[in-house]
C-alpha cells in the first residue's frame, strides 16, 4: 500500500513539473493593457513576449517633439515560432484601450527592424502613445523609441526661405517618415524646387496647412527620383502660384518596406522662376 502511495506521489510530482516546464517554455510577456511598461524616449529597454501572446508598452513624446518617431527592435531572438516570415508584430495606438479605432499603424519584424511612426499623422508633442508587441513565438528583444530624422510636422512644418539652400533630412520608407515644409511666395509666379538627394524621393505641394488639399497632382507634384527638380505652375501649366501665399510641401522617401527604411540628407531650394 505504501509503495502504491509513493508511486502516486511521484506521478503527481512529475506531472506538476511537466506543466511548469511547459508554461515556462511559452515565455513571459511584459505589462498588460491596463498596466503597460513605460519606455523612456532614447533609452533601450529589454523585453520579451510569450508564444502567440502580447506585450504592452507606452511612451510619451517630448514637449517639443512633434513629428515622426521610430521604434528600433534589436537583439531579437525567437524560439518555437509558428511563422517563418515574421517574428513579432509591433502596433502603435493613440489610446490606452489598444482598440483598432485608435491604431495608427503596424509592422512586422523577422530580425531587427526600424518602425517609423507617422503613416497617417505625425505624433504630437507631450503625448502618450501605446505599443503592443505580438509574438509569433517565445521572443526576447530590446526596444528603443526615439525621435526620427525627418523634419517638421503637420502642425509645425520647417520654414524655407525663398532662394536660400536649406540642409534637410528625411528618414523612413513609403508608408512613414515624411518631412514637412512651408514657404511663402513673394509674387505671382512659377516656383522651382531643386534638390540633390542621392536616394529616390518624391514631393507633393499643398495649399493648406493641414496638408490635405493638393495644388495639382499634374502640375505641382514631383516625379519620384534622385536629384528632384520641379517647377510648380499651380493648377495649370500657366497659372503660377498666388502672390504672398503660404504653400506646404511634403518630401517623402520611396523605400517600399520597413527593412529598406533609411535616412537621406539633401540640400533643398525653392525660388521664384523669374529670379
Amino acid at each position: 500500500m505504501k509503495k502504491l502511495f509513493f508511486l502516486l506521489l511521484i506521478i503527481i510530482f512529475s506531472s506538476a513539473c511537466g506543466i511548469e516546464e511547459e508554461n515556462e517554455s511559452l515565455g513571459v510577456s511584459d505589462g498588460s493593457a491596463d498596466s503597460p511598461v513605460e519606455l523612456n524616449v532614447g533609452t533601450a529597454k529589454s523585453g520579451s513576449v510569450a508564444y502567440a501572446d502580447n506585450s504592452f508598452y507606452k511612451f510619451t513624446t517630448s514637449s517639443t517633439g512633434a513629428g515622426n518617431y521610430k521604434l528600433v527592435v534589436g537583439s531579437l531572438s525567437i524560439t518555437d515560432s509558428w511563422s517563418s516570415s515574421s517574428s513579432v508584430i509591433a502596433y502603435i495606438y493613440s489610446d490606452s484601450s489598444y482598440s483598432d479605432s485608435y491604431l495608427l499603424e503596424y509592422d512586422t519584424c523577422l530580425a531587427s527592424c526600424t518602425m517609423v511612426f507617422d503613416y497617417e499623422d505625425n505624433l504630437h508633442a507631450n503625448t502618450t502613445y501605446y505599443l503592443k508587441i505580438y509574438g509569433y513565438g517565445n521572443a526576447t528583444y530590446s526596444l528603443t523609441v526615439s525621435e526620427g530624422g525627418s523634419e517638421g510636422s503637420t502642425s509645425n512644418p520647417a520654414e524655407l526661405t525663398l532662394g536660400t539652400a536649406h540642409s534637410g533630412t528625411v528618414e523612413g520608407y513609403y508608408w512613414g517618415g515624411q518631412s514637412y515644409y512651408k514657404f511663402t511666395t513673394s509674387g505671382a509666379d512659377n516656383y522651382t524646387l531643386t534638390m540633390n538627394n542621392s536616394a529616390s524621393l518624391d514631393c507633393s505641394l499643398y495649399s493648406d496647412s493641414g496638408f490635405t488639399t493638393l495644388v495639382s497632382s499634374t502640375y505641382s507634384n514631383c516625379s519620384a527620383g534622385k536629384n528632384l527638380s520641379k517647377t510648380f505652375t499651380g493648377t495649370s501649366s500657366t497659372a503660377g502660384l498666388s502672390v504672398n501665399t503660404a504653400y506646404y510641401l511634403i518630401i517623402e522617401p520611396q523605400a517600399n518596406t520597413i527593412v529598406e527604411a533609411s535616412t537621406t540628407t539633401y540640400s533643398i531650394i525653392v525660388a521664384a522662376e523669374g529670379n
